[in-house]
Parts: structure tokens; sequence; C-alpha cells
């Protein structure tokens, strides 16, 4: 008895010191020492596998957050309220207001370093009363706008293809609900990879990237040689308003609000 007690407290023991004790995850998926160290700190023992190293996280992160590729949907709504002044100056000015937001973020990820996200940080950071309601409206909110995100992504995607299958076909004749089904489609397939094929979602995510900051000098460069000059009062400075709003000042913050939308799809 005394000797299973001695047993059972050691073994203790090694798991506090090693949260990979007794974990029957493979070598090669329990990530990097400070992994280990953030898994030690937060008292966890490992039992997912870490697929994904830094560039294939990187890769995830760029096609999440898909911010210069989103330019090229969003742009039509704030050159038609404000105008190019407009998606110039949202473009510069996003940055530095979603700047603090970003820093809070990263101070509470350096203290909370979970996969958990917000529903864990609100937990943490709320007051003890109201932790466990305010962590469970935070973790369904997130699962719901993640759900939205696949939705609204599939939508500007099939958009995009259709768009293309137009531009390529003045005959054809697109109808909503040729977007409806394409949606349901693209939304389909990325079920069924992630479900099935997760295994190679590291390879596909490191390809995205390249794909991702290829396609920046594969769309900027023809776009500065061959697309016509404007002026730069009129890039900078001429505001407008195409968008039916009668009050210039309210159309021109309307346009901005799109470009910032680019920041925060992360978030």
């Amino acid at each position: 008895m005394v000797k299973e007690e001695a047993l059972n407290i050691t073994s203790s023991s090694l798991s506090e010191r090693d949260p990979f004790a007794g974990s029957h995850v493979p070598k090669e998926y329990q990530g990097t020492p400070t992994d280990r160290q953030d898994m030690h700190t937060l008292g966890r023992k490992q039992v997912l596998r870490r697929r994904f190293k830094f560039l294939t996280m990187l890769g995830f992160a760029s096609t999440v957050m898909v911010a210069w590729e989103f330019v090229l949907v969003v742009s039509p709504f704030g050159l038609a309220d404000g105008g190019k002044p407009a998606v110039f100056w949202g473009l510069l000015l996003s940055p530095v207001v979603l700047t603090p937001v970003y820093a809070s973020l990263a101070e509470m990820a350096s203290m909370r370093p979970t996969a958990a996200g917000q529903y864990a940080w609100v937990s943490e950071l709320a007051p003890p009363k109201f932790q466990k309601g305010l962590s469970y409206a935070v973790g369904w909110l997130i699962s719901l706008g993640w759900q939205t995100f696949l939705c609204g992504v599939s939508f500007q995607v099939a958009s995009l293809v259709l768009g293309l299958a137009v531009l390529g076909n003045a005959d054809y004749n697109m109808q909503p609900w040729h977007t409806t089904l394409l949606t349901i489609g693209i939304a389909g397939s990325c079920s069924l990879f992630n479900v099935s094929f997760a295994d190679r979602l590291p390879l596909v995510e490191t390809v995205m990237l390249v794909l991702h900051v290829l396609g920046v000098f594969a769309i900027c460069i023809p776009l500065w040689i061959l697309a016509p000059k404007s002026s730069a009062s009129e890039t900078i400075v001429n505001f407008t308003s195409n968008g039916g709003w009668q009050d210039l000042g309210l159309a021109s913050t309307i346009g901005i609000v799109p470009m910032i939308g680019i920041l925060i799809v992360s978030i």
C-alpha cells in the first residue's frame, strides 16, 4: 500500500514537471521547448498533436487574414463611398487605430498562452461571480463567429469565381442561385477537407503562404504598370459620394470602414 502511494506521488510529481509524462503524443508532434514550458505553466497535459510549425502557422494566419486579397473584395465599397481617398486613408489609418487592440491581445496572450483564446481570457480576467457565464457566452459567440466567417468567405470566393466567369464569357447570365449553390459547394468542400485530410493541412497552408506572398507581386506589378495614373489630389484629397449618400463626410466615413475590416478579420 505504501509502495503504491509512493509510486502515485512520484508519477504525479513527474507529471507536474513534465506535461508530456504519460502522454501518448509522439515526440514529433509535441511542439517546441516553448510549447513544453507553456503547457507546464498552465498545468495541462498535451492530448492533441501539434501538426503546425512556424511556417504553417504563418500560412494559416495569412489565409485567415487575407489582407491584400480582401482589398480586391472590399475596395469597391470604398470607391463608391468616399472614392479613392477613402481607400487611401483607410489603409493608412487602419493599422494606427488597431495597434492598441493588437497590443492588448498580445499582452493577454503572453499572460495566458492557450489556444482557447478569448473565452479563456474572459474566464481569467472577469469578476469571479461572472466568470462562468461570460466565458460560456463568449465561447458560443466565437463558435458562431467562425461559422459565419466560413460562410462569408465561401460567399466571397463564389462571387469572385462567378465574376471571372462573367469576365471570360459575356453571354453568361449569372443568377443569384448560382452564387448560393457555389457557396454551399465551397463551404462543404472545405469542411470535408478539414475533417478527412487534417494531416495534409500543414502542407496546404505552406503552399498558400507561398501563393500569398508571390500573389502580391503578381497583382501589384501589372496594376502599377498598366493601370491609368491618377493625380495626387484625386487620390488623396478629392472625396466623392457615388453611393447615394447626401452628406460627403458620412459617405467618406462609411467608405473607410471596409478598409478597417481588412485588418480586423483575424480578431
